[in-house]
This record gives structure tokens, sequence and C-alpha cells, in this order.
């Protein structure tokens, strides 16, 4: 179990990360830049009955979306954007 923590926090940090660099490189425009990402994931959720980690796994195996390296960091951006509002705003 600990490993399983340990690996979820790691992957936490790794998206934090991206985050981090995507509002480093777009500053001003990060919001309006991140907020489709963030609706596709949103609207991959839904359409499929599932969690916010399973529908980007969804989006990156079966889509195009997430290929290009800017993409992928803009998707990892969104993904901590909804882990953060779904997960972590209620501990904070």
């Amino acid at each position: 179990m600990d490993a399983i923590i340990q690996k979820d926090f790691q992957n936490l940090v790794v998206l934090d990360q991206s985050r981090e660099t995507a509002k480093e490189i777009l500053l001003d425009k990060y919001d309006e830049t991140v907020a489709p990402f963030v609706r596709i994931i949103q609207q991959v959720m839904k359409a499929n009955d599932e969690n916010h980690f399973e529908a980007l796994k969804r989006i990156q195996d079966k889509t195009d979306l997430a290929t290009a390296p800017e993409k992928k960091i803009l998707f990892a951006a969104a993904l901590m954007e909804i882990v953060e509002e779904v997960n972590l705003k209620p501990i904070v």
C-alpha cells in the first residue's frame, strides 16, 4: 500500500510540475489556454461515466489529441486543475 501511495504522490508531483511549466510559458494566457483542455477531460468523464484519470487515459489511448509534446503538458495541467478542484480544495 505504501508503494501505491508513493507512486500516486509522484504522479501528482509530475502533474503539478507540468502545470507550473505551462504557467511559466503561457503567463497571463494560462487560464484561457488550459480551459478547453479541462472541458475536454470533463466531457469525456461525463460521456463515459468515469473519473478524470480514466478520462485522460481514454483521450490518450483513443485519440491523437494528446500526442504533441505541448498538448501533453496542457492536458497534464488541465488534469491537475481538475484534481485540485475535486480532490484537494476540500482539504485546504
